[in-house]
């Protein structure tokens, strides 16, 4: 028998499974983040070669039986990057043949039938992939706002934030964020929201996405700036993702889009609508899909398609 592993890799988990051709599923395991550019180098050789080594262990295979090993990889957006993690996973995996692409390209396959079509991911952070039918890609770089990126879900933090200093200062409209950020920080007055970011900023980022969701929550409550927040940031995503279409030249057709990442599933519908308005402004037969399959069946589709294996009825009943 030979398998395939997957791998879903990003900056807090990692996400393992072993599958056979046909889809039966025979390891499945989550270990820590693997994002090297948060964690570094050995650090990365570490969580992907104990994951592999654990599964070859617990299936008790040899290299010999494994046919690919396809890893989508959050941090995997420059040649530097690719070169530095081809080489590690290279160290890692011997001699058995592998795959590293951007974990956007996973995301975008776990909702789709055949590599074709786009994604747009707003989690965390954000990107945009698309690929037409003959094989051409495209995606954002997706370094941060000053390099061009914006739409995920920190930047809806730190603008919760932003909005609820001026209203402290009377620089701009009333918002309740300001009593959400005092009561999600524990604290009695702004200043003592200053002393957390400045001149340091020792909050915890997790702690700080929490913010993602209070202003989806105040937008249904009616706060007029979170809404503005959600519909500024679901038009740049929808933006961002007719780019990547547009870079391809499939603007013109029908583009299954696939939408992943939290921010996408806000109770507030204000995101995704505008979303779909600024996208269809540009690619008007673009179509919204939700990924069908995790990640990692994403990544393991991958590795179907790159072996020229055709996805099948057999598939999707093994991987219910």
């Amino acid at each position: 028998m030979k398998y395939i592993i997957a791998y879903d890799g990003g900056g807090s988990k990692t996400h393992i499974m072993v599958l056979n051709l046909e889809g039966k599923i025979f390891f499945d395991k989550i270990g820590e983040g693997s994002n090297h550019q948060s964690i570094g180098g050995n650090k990365f050789k570490q969580v992907i070669g104990g994951l592999f080594l654990d599964a070859k262990q617990v299936l008790k295979i040899d290299d010999s039986d494994i046919e690919l090993i396809y890893l989508g990889l959050s941090g995997a957006d420059l040649e530097s990057d690719f070169d530095k993690l081809n080489e590690a996973c290279a160290t890692i995996f011997n001699n058995v043949p592998f795959k590293v692409v951007n974990d956007a390209w996973i995301i975008m396959r776990s909702g789709l039938k055949e590599p074709f079509g786009a994604v747009a991911i707003s989690g965390t952070g954000t990107n945009s992939a698309a690929i037409n039918h003959q094989g051409e890609r495209a995606i954002l770089r997706s370094l941060g706002f000053t390099l061009g990126i914006y739409g995920g879900g920190l930047d809806i933090a730190r603008e919760a934030l932003h909005y609820a200093f001026r209203a402290d200062e009377l620089t701009y409209k009333d918002t309740i964020l300001k009593d959400e950020a005092l009561r999600l920080f524990s604290v009695k007055s702004m200043d003592d929201i200053v002393d957390m970011f400045y001149p340091v900023n020792n909050v915890d980022r997790i702690k700080f996405g929490e913010l993602t969701k209070i202003v989806n929550d105040c937008a249904i409550l009616g706060d007029e700036v979170s809404q503005a927040i959600l519909i500024r940031v679901g038009k740049t995503l929808g933006y961002q993702t007719a780019g990547v279409i547009r870079q391809v030249g499939i603007e013109k057709e029908e583009v299954p889009v696939v939408v992943g990442g939290r921010v996408f599933s806000g109770k507030s519908s204000l995101l995704l609508d505008e979303f779909i308005i600024s996208l269809n402004k540009i690619c008007p037969k673009a179509y919204i899909v939700r990924p069908k399959y995790k990640p990692v069946i994403g990544a393991y589709l991958a590795a179907l398609d790159e072996l020229n294996i055709k996805q099948t009825d057999v598939h999707e009943k093994n991987l219910k």
